[in-house]
């Protein structure tokens, strides 16, 4: 089972509001939805209104000719992902205080692999870094979390306030999973992210936060074909009617609403829905949706479809 890797390189810092009115708090990665939207407005700047239609056409039609992860950090350049939703103290023995084990959000891929095997991983405490990563890689930081003091000023009393604006500042390289079902969308997605990396991803972009550099190579990801129903999800996940039947297994909702940003349109607030998070693991393969979150010159949709592999 392979998937095509894109890397980058951050040339600033993001920031990936975790709620609605909240400008303190950021996410540690970029949602796969957030990804998905930042790529389609660049899309369309690229090649035009009319291609991204037909681009979405398939999407909506339940016909993605490529999936994306989410946007998750690297630890010397080799990928972290999402801890599997379920991993208990059973598969992953730590020599130590135990407590930590509820901190943990990443782990590298060897033991990302492992997992999905159904091994069991034996951890020292020199093991955990920044109290949220399980990696063999010696590091002290892999992405820092700053609060920077900020001040508005009243238009009418010209009285000023300050408020903190939250930043993550990424100290290694960031990457995200392609499954690509359709050959022809390869290039046109490596221009599209390119493009994407000068105009930013996440909150703030007017004052630059969010670029970042493509590197040039673009490799493959494999992961063994593992015999199991069971499957964690790298992307954020709406479900359809059809993958609620029968659904079981250890997750995580968020709520996900927000204000559309496009070319065509003015700001419009998007309708809040909730959304399974990556590593959420479930008893069956999951396909995931779009779905309309507002109607403004054009519809809005919110992309929902999981990339999935099998766990044991």
């Amino acid at each position: 089972m392979k998937y095509l890797i894109y890397k980058l390189e951050p040339m600033s810092p993001f920031h990936i509001g975790i709620k609605e009115g909240s400008l303190e708090e950021t996410l540690n990665y970029v949602p796969s939805d957030t990804l998905f939207s930042a790529f389609c407005n660049v899309y369309r700047l690229i090649y035009g209104k009319e291609k991204l239609e037909q681009l979405l056409k398939e999407f909506i039609e339940e016909n993605p000719p490529f999936l994306f992860s989410s946007i998750f950090p690297c630890i010397d350049g080799k990928p972290l992902f999402p801890l599997p939703k379920g991993i208990g103290k059973e598969r992953l023995k730590l020599d130590g205080e135990k407590k930590k084990l509820k901190k943990i959000e990443y782990v590298d891929e060897d033991i990302f692999k492992a997992l999905l095997k159904g091994e069991t991983i034996e951890i020292e405490e020199k093991n955990i870094i920044q109290d949220k990563i399980l990696s063999k890689e010696s590091k002290e930081f892999v992405w820092k979390e700053i609060e920077r003091p900020r001040v508005t000023i009243d238009r009418k009393t010209s009285s000023s306030e300050i408020y903190y604006f939250g930043e993550v500042v990424f100290m290694d390289k960031l990457y995200f999973l392609v499954d690509l079902r359709d050959e022809k969308y390869k290039k046109e997605i490596e221009t599209t992210v390119r493009v994407l990396g000068d105009e930013g991803i996440g909150g703030d972009r007017t004052y630059g936060r969010g670029l970042f550099r493509m590197i040039r190579e673009v490799n493959e990801i494999e992961f063994d074909e593992i015999d199991s129903p069971w499957h964690v999800i790298l992307s954020m996940f709406y479900p359809t009617k059809e993958d609620l039947k029968g659904l079981k297994g250890y997750f995580e909702l968020v709520e996900r609403g927000g204000w559309v940003y496009s070319i065509d349109g003015r700001s419009k607030r998007r309708k809040f829905i909730r959304m399974f998070v990556d590593g959420s693991v479930f008893n069956k393969k999951v396909i995931g949706s779009m779905v309309k979150v507002a109607e403004d010159r054009h519809p809005v949709y919110r992309y929902g479809y999981a990339l999935t592999l099998p766990i044991r």
